[in-house]
């Protein structure tokens, strides 16, 4: 028997009008994903210019012969060389130096080359750098440095105290580079997703307030070890990712220290200062093997692994700064006039 015409027609007229309803209803979230998504923005703003405006006018600008330098003090007591890591700048360089040896030190940190206000001459090279940190303290009348190197602080660090060696009175390497590319670094692919969110300011703030874990994870600290962290240490966490901001500022050095990584090897058989190497096991983004590779080829290296604390050891800054001390107190006992402040 027929089916009524008009009976056919109705599933289609329902069909018709889920078809009609659909654009609008993803039109409708894609609304709210953009609303949620920029709403944030005018905190972002505020604080991204607020930043901008600190840098600025918290640091100088020191010109010698392989480019210009950008550097700020902070504090005093005995002379540090502060090298910061990838993504850092000054700025950074004078947070860790706090975070890592305490109060009663004099920190000089730079901006290496393509990072914040330091531009990238020509002929960028890993010794350049050092020639330029030599040179800075001899305009700033500072005779020998205890030097920390942090992450891709570390070749620079390394290549000072080899080069200079009477300039420098211990030699710290903190989760540092020692050499190329291993197979145990971050791998590629996210480490692509971390130059992605390099060239975005605002991309990298709304993923260091609302993933955190993820951007941790990323810079390599662990999950397992994040979820470990107690509230304090979860606050410097986010202090460490809040260095970091504007991070377009930073993406230019960051692509230049894998370039300079890449092409030129650290001779370290001048370093006569006494060197404590300070590295996690765990460390997802500089892995141990470049710890290893220090130890070995830097004569009378002591190298300090820890288990757990992934890369920056944040989890283990008591016992670092302990560590430091005591190395500190042997190394620099026998310098003329730097009787070491005891750090806080």
């Amino acid at each position: 028997m027929p089916v009524p015409l008009e009976k056919a027609m109705r599933p289609q007229k329902h069909k018709g009008a889920r078809r009609r309803l659909f654009p609008a209803i993803l039109a409708a979230l894609l609304s709210v994903a953009a609303i949620t998504l920029f709403l944030p923005y005018p905190q972002f703003s505020r604080e991204i210019a607020a930043k901008k405006a600190s840098l600025l006018a918290g640091s100088r600008i020191f010109s010698g012969s392989s480019g210009s330098l950008e550097y700020a003090e902070q504090g005093s007591g005995p002379p540090v060389l502060v090298l910061h890591g990838a993504g850092g700048g000054y700025d950074q360089g004078l947070w860790l130096g706090r975070l890592v040896l305490g109060d009663g030190y004099r920190f000089i940190a730079v901006s290496r080359f393509g990072y914040l206000r330091s531009p990238i001459p020509a002929d960028a090279s890993i010794s350049g750098q050092a020639r330029l940190y030599r040179e800075l303290l001899d305009y700033l009348g500072v005779d020998k440095v205890i030097v920390i190197g942090i992450s891709a602080g570390g070749p620079s660090a390394a290549c000072f105290a080899s080069s200079y060696p009477g300039r420098c009175s211990a030699l710290l390497l903190l989760s540092a580079v020692s050499q190329g590319p291993q197979p145990g670094d971050k791998a590629p692919f996210y480490v692509g997703i971390i130059h992605l969110l390099q060239q975005s300011d605002y991309a990298y703030w709304l993923v260091t307030r609302y993933g955190r874990r993820e951007m941790l994870s990323l810079v390599g600290i662990p999950p397992g070890v994040y979820s470990a962290f107690s509230p304090e240490e979860r606050a410097l966490a986010q202090e460490m990712l809040d260095t970091m901001h504007p991070m377009t500022a930073r993406y230019a050095g960051t692509i230049n220290d894998e370039a300079m990584i890449r092409r030129e090897e650290v001779d370290r058989s001048g370093i006569t200062a006494p060197v404590l190497i300070l590295h996690g096991r765990d460390d997802a983004l500089v892995s141990f093997s470049h710890a290893e590779h220090a130890s070995r080829s830097t004569k009378g290296a002591r190298l300090q692994s820890f288990d757990s604390g992934g890369h920056g050891l944040l989890p283990q800054i008591s016992s670092m700064r302990r560590l430091v001390r005591e190395f500190l107190a042997t190394a620099t006992s026998n310098e003329p006039g730097e009787g070491l402040a005891s750090p806080q």
